[in-house]
């Protein structure tokens, strides 16, 4: 078990990589609507397809959750070669700073 297999909702890590066991396509057609409990005919009833419904929720994919644009833009910001970039700038200003400490006369050249 894992940290956090107290907490309700989460799955455990070692039910996510079992094997998933279908056999779906290999039973015959009558099998599968004994298993499925429905007729090619008639299909499901009303109660049987609000009754799945109930029990598996809506037949639709759960949209990925956003990022945020500020997490975006601050990835952008100082992610990769911005970063390199950053140290840079802040070398110079150590260097301009150093120089003017150190010299009498005016260095605004390098600002």
């Amino acid at each position: 078990m894992g940290a956090k297999a107290g907490k309700k909702g989460k799955p455990d890590l070692d039910e996510l990589k079992q094997e998933v066991d279908m056999d779906e396509h290999k039973i015959s057609v009558e099998e599968l609507y004994a298993r499925l409990g429905t007729n090619p005919e008639t299909g499901l009833t009303t109660m049987q397809a609000r009754e799945i419904f109930e029990r598996d929720g809506p037949n639709a994919l759960t949209p990925p959750k956003k990022v945020p644009e500020w997490v975006k833009f601050c990835k952008q910001l100082f992610g990769g070669f911005a970063l390199l970039l950053w140290i840079g700038a802040v070398l110079c200003f150590i260097a301009y700073s150093i120089q003017v400490g150190t010299s009498e006369g005016s260095v605004d050249d390098n600002v």
